[in-house]
C-alpha cells in the first residue's frame, strides 16, 4: 500500500518502467542502481551515478538513492539523447556531399 502511495507520484515514467519500480526496493545504492539502469534503459556505471544529482542519504556508509527518482533522472536523460544516424555514406552520397 505504501509503495503504491509513494510510486504514484511518478507520472514521468512510461508504464514499463512504473512496473519495475512496483517490484523494485524504495531505495538503492549505486551499485544496484546502476544495474537495474544497465538492464532497463542504457548502460552507465555506479561511479558515473555519482556525477548525477540524486537526492542521496548515507546509511552505514553506503550512499542510498530513492529509487523512484532515479528511474526518472535515467529516463529524462535517455528522453534527452539525440538520434543520430550511424553507417556509412554510399559513393553517390559522399559525391553530392564534395
Amino acid at each position: 500500500m505504501l509503495r503504491k502511495a509513494l510510486n504514484a507520484n511518478t507520472p514521468l515514467l512510461p508504464p514499463h518502467l512504473q512496473e519495475i519500480l512496483a517490484i523494485a526496493p524504495l531505495n538503492v545504492d549505486r551499485r544496484t542502481g546502476a544495474l537495474l539502469v544497465t538492464r532497463h534503459l542504457f548502460p552507465v556505471s555506479h561511479r558515473s551515478l555519482e556525477a548525477w544529482s540524486l537526492p542521496t542519504r548515507r546509511v552505514n556508509g553506503r550512499a542510498i538513492i530513492p529509487t523512484a527518482k532515479l528511474l526518472e533522472m535515467a529516463y529524462a536523460k535517455l528522453s534527452a539523447a539525440p538520434i543520430v544516424m550511424g553507417g556509412r555514406k554510399s559513393d553517390a552520397e559522399e559525391q553530392q556531399d564534395a
